[in-house]
């Protein structure tokens, strides 16, 4: 074992590098706080806003149709039209059907993803069993999670190449027979 001698010059210079190693680690810490603060901040400000309306309606949000959308068999059939709500704002789009008691069989919600992959959903206060069904940017089925659990808070992972996800009463697919291959046609009002 060789044990070496810092000269008596390098001590200081040793000393700065922990003062600068000890501040920056500061500086880190700061910024993590802050950003973290914000973070807190604008959820914490969706869930006051979605309490609001919910206070305000009495049974939670109603249905608004945002435009009509058109399932077709592999062979190009039409299966049925359906009326869909489309979530514009980032608030509409965290909400989802959370809250809703009740939907009609020829109403869903369809939502546009155009964040990366690597997202997801849950049913947390969501009372309605759904069918989420989810389509690639061809407007291809690529995916169907049925039935899922009201309430839970298991995540539903969105398939990489999703571009839209459509939630509909659970059963729907089976009473309708889409399944994965099929694919839509949406019209969105003006």
């Amino acid at each position: 074992m060789v044990i070496m001698k810092i000269p008596r010059n390098n001590r200081h210079s040793m000393k700065g590098f922990q003062v600068k190693k000890g501040l920056l680690l500061l500086f880190v810490l700061g910024v993590s706080l802050l950003i973290s603060s914000h973070v807190f901040a604008y959820t914490t400000e969706v869930h006051a806003n979605i309490h609001t309306v919910l206070l305000a309606s009495g049974n939670g949000p109603q249905f608004t149709k945002g435009g009509e959308l058109l399932f077709f068999s592999k062979t190009g059939g039409k299966r049925i039209t359906i009326d869909i709500e489309i979530p514009d704002t980032r608030e509409e789009r965290s909400r989802g059907l959370m809250y809703r008691r009740s939907m009609a069989d020829t109403e869903g919600m369809l939502f546009v993803h155009n964040m990366p992959k690597g997202f997801f959903f849950w049913m947390k206060n969501t009372y309605i069993p759904l069918d989420m069904i989810f389509v690639d940017k061809r407007m291809q089925i690529i995916q169907i999670e049925k039935n899922t659990t009201p309430l839970s808070e298991e995540p539903i992972f969105v398939p990489a190449k999703a571009q839209y996800t459509i939630e509909v009463n659970a059963g729907f697919c089976d009473r309708h027979g889409i399944k994965t291959g099929d694919s839509i046609q949406m019209r969105k009002i003006p």
